[in-house]
């Protein structure tokens, strides 16, 4: 059950406290976080309460931690480049600043278990019964390498499984379908909020008058492209056969993979096999910077 969330006023409270004494006892050490501790304090997530609060019960037993917080601290963790939920709840519990800077206490912070379980409501998950989805069997995917005969170069791409899938995705969309079933759109919608809004009133994104007036100022130039994303999940999966209890090691028996949505593509720029996902970003391109509008995750 959630009650209520932190608003970032509040917040701001927070760190004025709490970093007047941590600026005390370790004025060197606090320095040393100032850039993030400056992002933090100019990102207000307000935008984003009424997103989260859809996925929290309004009966049970109470949060232990605001959600505003979890996601505030997530966004601190890429910042200092930590990279898996375990070490960065260890990296919370040995570090006071990096505990006040999310919004904990420095006494009380969230177990991996807390993270998982937020994550969890954060990616919408579209299928009727994720648990069996997640337990079930799948072939083993062996790393791939580059083979001569493959004939893959420089800038190309590999072969499409299904031709022809934009065309009828844009004529569906034409109709009036929305693809409402992306799990990266709770994602999507709090950085559209919270990031892209607040860039476009403060003018870092130019945008110019539409011309139909239910429709709300144009952004100027935009452009799309894809990337690479390689996942941290190993493409081995894990186990459940009883093979090497028989001595054999190098078996092709189906297994459980952790994230079923990677698998292994071409990255055309570097000329390797990768083993991931695809991210097609949208940018804003008559701006200052090329500042994200719209992140997709294939």
């Amino acid at each position: 059950m959630l009650t209520t969330c932190r608003f970032h006023e509040n917040y701001q409270l927070f760190l004025k406290i709490q970093l007047t004494t941590l600026y005390k006892a370790d004025t060197k050490r606090l320095l040393s976080f100032s850039n993030s501790s400056t992002a933090l304090w100019l990102l207000n997530l307000d935008s984003a309460i009424p997103y989260l609060c859809e996925h929290y019960s309004s009966i049970g037993r109470p949060a232990e931690f605001d959600p505003v917080d979890l996601l505030r601290s997530l966004i601190l963790m890429t910042k200092e480049h930590v990279f898996g939920i375990t070490k960065w709840v260890q990296s919370l519990r040995d570090d006071r600043v990096l505990a006040v800077l999310s919004g904990f206490s420095p006494d009380n912070t969230p177990s991996v278990g807390t993270f998982y379980n937020f994550l969890a409501r954060f990616w919408l998950e579209f299928c009727d019964n994720p648990k069996e989805r997640r337990l079930r069997l799948r072939p083993a995917r062996r790393k791939l390498r580059k083979k001569k005969s493959d004939n893959l170069k420089k800038g190309d791409k590999m072969p499409n499984k299904r031709p022809y899938v934009v065309a009828r995705l844009v004529k569906q969309i034409l109709k009036g379908r929305r693809l409402l079933k992306r799990p990266e759109r709770l994602m999507q919608f709090i950085f559209a909020r919270c990031i892209v809004d607040k860039s476009i009133t403060m003018g870092l994104i130019p945008t110019q008058p539409s011309a139909d007036p239910n429709i709300l100022n144009l952004i100027s130039g935009v452009a799309g492209d894809g990337t690479t994303a390689k996942a941290a999940a190993s493409h081995l999966g894990i186990k459940v056969c009883d093979c090497q209890k028989n001595g054999i090691y190098q078996c092709e028996c189906s297994r459980r993979f952790s994230d079923l949505e990677t698998n292994w593509g071409w990255d055309s720029n570097k000329e390797v096999y990768f083993y991931g996902r695809t991210l097609y970003p949208l940018t804003s391109t008559h701006a200052l910077y090329d500042l994200p509008l719209f992140l997709t995750i294939g």
